[in-house]
């Protein structure tokens, strides 16, 4: 089977959720309805609508050496209330805030006069070009259609319209259920309007959409919305001459003849925010598309629709399970490359389709952005895109900065757990403290500088990383709390969104991410530095990373999420925080055997808490798609690809629908993070990267006996052009990538796989590698069992420069038809 460039489902989408998605990175279009009524919702990424106080972080700084003696003391309880205290006198008034809802600007609906009759029906999609569409037909020389159609690089959509007749109907507002009010997540209704108007001009229809202020509640008005969230927005759509346009009320009646297609192009433009508008970037959506690929072989073809391959994976055919990989993988690019413009995906992308949305449809940073809609774009061949994500961050630096003497009274940054119209960290209550995590501002930096790492380029290190460093790091080294011995603690801190189990309260001391991304943070900080000349406190920096706790191994054998050991664990739960140090470089701190075990532990004891309750709502499990990507990368990266394979297959087939969106919940919630973190877990199975090394197959599973990677960029400018793997071996195509000298120290790579290495001199353009079968005189590998240790032995020290890896292919199978080599050769 080709790699994936396209899909197609005969069952329809009655509501948006369930609706086909198409956009230019900064305009989105959900397509949804029946051919009797059709409704396109259209979105635009600036429209976060301020209808929510944007507030100050309450004033804990004064007041924070009672809390973390409170802490300390193992009353978390106590702690909370001088947190609401505090809150309260600032004007919170008990109150949870909200970021403000992300919203469509318009609804519209297309109604065509004579009411269609329907033989067949399809909708399809095209990842390459973006494409979305549905046909249906009476008969056969009666066809009629509907698509929207997205250019990215003029940054206009188009709605097409087609009949194999003439027919006439009605494009107009669509009043939905008639509920024009915006609320707050879940649903509370604030009373907040948008007031529609539409009219008919020459050559267009138009229509006005604006806030109505003066239905602000008391409090917002008292405590004023962000002005970055703009007050207003404009649509139009453009009448091609012939259509005859005759006003409606609510719309335009229009003609549409037989024939070649009629295009209507749609524009937005929004006011009174800060953001500057979109301008067309010239980049095409498929060039995008083309830059990555997988082909798992599953001999599943085009003429099976989605449904049916959904359908047959969840029954455990085993081609249809890679097909819904493979579709999954495809079409999980195409939703986070459509949605990501000036601005990075939302949790809901580009799209929407209620003025209630989920969790506000914002930016969550505890996970879902950076396991979601951002984790694949620097691996998946488009680092570039990764700066949307640092431009959205660095609107609000005056907010972290604020938010740093507001809540610890410290300088430098500290970044809020959700944002989108403000960066203020106010959104938080007793049971989810997120005004005290504060690992936020050191993830971010971590994903730059693997931008960095893949493409070299010094001028967004500088403009993004090298900032977000120094102040990330005089946060961190103003907060340490040093004991007795000298150990450095973090208190307070939260492990999202977790209470440990002897605890009532989730505030906490020494939160395992919040450890592991600020010892990380201060080693970026530093190379940092060096690489651009800069002057900084290296050994301040040095001294914070080496005085801080180290990771252990929880009285229940695994990796802890709290480093207290009076803090007992809770595993049963959707996050997965504490896998930090398995994400990206190694961490030092985190190599020990007993360490690696404790986190394999993890990772299978959470993934069988899911299995206890398969399925999403009421007492399920099948929850928060994110959740399974953390498990994933840190399954892959540590060589179980047992339980990596699980992560991945459970993504693919229960959290994604045939319209090709994924779903925040099994089958449950419009959501884009499995779209962005299913093919990063892909990627980690089959490639993996560290500072001058590169590992191929690390994560194979056997279910994958062949298959095809393409566009892979790793660690070091390094792009895998191409991974081809079968019974009789694999070859890789690498090379450096043009410019990106900068992120290597060296030009010499050391490549390993299926326990064989190889040292490749970048500088000589590309190289084909081929690993070869395993001979009669080799001995096979031994599988690893769920309890076997991961011994020293069982590593390889690289040559000098190349970081200590793994190197066997590990699964729990009989491994007589592996895929293994005892030569890997250059050609």
């Amino acid at each position: 089977m080709p790699h994936r460039t396209g899909f197609w489902s005969s069952s329809a989408g009655l509501d948006w959720e369930h609706g086909l998605i198409a956009g230019t990175g900064s305009l989105g279009a959900v397509l949804s309805g029946a051919p009797e009524r059709h409704v396109v919702h259209v979105c635009h990424e600036e429209f976060f609508v301020p209808v929510n106080s944007a507030i100050a972080a309450p004033r804990t700084g004064p007041v924070i050496d009672e809390v973390r003696a409170a802490v300390l003391a193992g009353d978390t309880d106590a702690a909370a209330a001088i947190t609401s205290r505090v809150a309260w006198d600032d004007g919170y008034e008990g109150r949870m805030i909200w970021t403000d809802p992300f919203v469509p600007v318009a609804a519209l609906s297309w109604v065509p006069d004579e009411a269609p009759r329907v033989w067949t029906y399809r909708r399809s999609g095209e990842f390459l070009t973006g494409r979305v569409e549905v046909e249906w037909s009476a008969a056969d020389t009666d066809r009629s259609g509907i698509a929207i159609v997205p250019d990215r690089a003029a940054g206009t959509l188009f709605l097409e319209l087609s009949s194999s007749r003439d027919i006439r109907g009605v494009l107009s507002l669509d009043p939905g259920d008639g509920a024009r009010g915006i609320g707050d997540y879940p649903s509370t209704d604030y009373g907040v309007f948008l007031t529609e108007t539409s009219a008919l001009e020459p050559g267009r229809w138009v229509v006005d959409v604006e806030v109505d202020a003066g239905t602000l509640p008391p409090f917002v008005r008292q405590h004023p919305p962000s002005p970055w969230s703009p007050t207003r927005a404009r649509l139009s759509v453009e009448l091609p001459a012939g259509l005859d346009p005759q006003p409606v009320d609510g719309g335009v009646r229009i003609r549409v003849p037989a024939g070649a297609a009629t295009r209507l192009p749609i524009r937005v433009e929004v006011f009174g925010g800060l953001g500057e508008p979109a301008e067309p970037s010239g980049v095409t959506h498929a060039s995008l598309f083309a830059a990555c690929s997988l082909d798992l072989d599953s001999d599943i073809g085009d003429d099976h629709s989605y449904d049916e391959v959904l359908e047959r994976a969840r029954e455990g055919d085993a081609p249809s399970v890679l097909a819904a990989i493979e579709l999954a993988f495809a079409s999980g690019r195409h939703t986070i490359l459509s949605a990501t413009g000036v601005l990075p995906p939302t949790l809901v992308g580009i799209w929407q389709g209620t003025r209630r949305p989920a969790w506000s449809g914002d930016w969550t940073q505890n996970g879902n952005v950076q396991h979601g809609g951002v984790a694949s774009l620097v691996a998946s061949g488009t680092p570039e895109l990764l700066t949307s994500y640092l431009r959205a961050v660095f609107r609000h630096t005056d907010h972290y900065a604020e938010n740093a003497e507001r809540v610890f009274g410290a300088p430098g940054w500290l970044l809020p757990a959700r944002f989108d119209s403000h960066g203020r960290s106010n959104h938080f209550a007793t049971s989810y403290p997120h005004l005290y995590w504060i690992a936020g501002g050191a993830w971010i930096l971590r994903l730059a500088w693997d931008q960095f790492s893949a493409t070299g380029d010094l001028a967004t290190l500088r403009e993004y990383a090298w900032p977000l460093a120094q102040n990330v790091m005089a946060f961190a080294t103003a907060i340490g709390l040093p004991d007795d011995t000298g150990t450095l603690h973090l208190v307070p801190s939260y492990s999202p969104e977790n209470t440990p189990g002897n605890r009532t309260n989730p505030i906490a001391v020494d939160a395992t991410m919040d450890v592991a991304a600020l010892r990380d943070a201060a080693r970026l900080a530093i190379r940092i530095a060096d690489l651009l000349g800069e002057n900084a406190d290296r050994a301040a920096w040095e001294s914070f990373a080496e005085r801080l706790p180290p990771y252990r191994v929880a009285d229940d054998g695994t990796f802890a999420e709290w480093l207290d050991p009076g803090l007992a664990e809770e595993l049963g739960h959707r996050h997965a925080s504490q896998l930090y140090p398995f994400w990206y470089e190694e961490d030092d701190a985190a190599q020990a055997p007993e360490l690696r075990r404790a986190a394999i532990e993890t990772i299978r004891r959470k993934l069988a808490w899911r299995d206890e309750r398969p399925w999403a709502g009421e007492d399920g499990r099948m929850e928060m798609a994110f959740g399974l990507v953390g498990l994933g990368l840190a399954a892959a990266r540590l060589g179980d690809s047992d339980a990596a394979l699980r992560c991945v297959e459970s993504l693919a087939r229960d959290f994604w629908r045939s319209n090709a969106v994924s779903t925040h919940d099994g089958d449950s919630i419009f959501n884009v993070d499995a779209s962005g973190g299913l093919p990063a877990v892909v990627i980690e199975m089959l490639v993996q990267s560290q500072p001058g090394s590169l590992v191929l197959l690390p994560a194979l599973p056997a279910a994958w006996a062949s298959g095809s990677l393409r566009g892979v960029r790793a660690r070091g400018g390094v792009l895998i052009e191409e991974l081809r793997w079968d019974a009789d071996g694999a070859t890789a195509v690498i090379r450096a990538v043009p410019g990106s000298e900068a992120a290597r120290t060296r030009e010499i790579l050391n490549v390993s796989g299926l326990g064989s290495s190889l040292t490749v001199d970048l500088s000589r353009g590309p190289h084909t590698l081929r690993l070869g079968p395993r001979t009669a005189s080799t001995p096979p590998r031994p599988a690893r069992s769920a309890d076997r240790e991961l011994d020293r032995d069982e590593r390889q020290v690289l040559p000098a420069g190349g970081a200590i890896r793994r190197t066997g292919l590990s699964r729990r199978h009989d491994t007589s038809n592996d895929i293994g080599c005892n030569n890997l050769t250059e050609e």
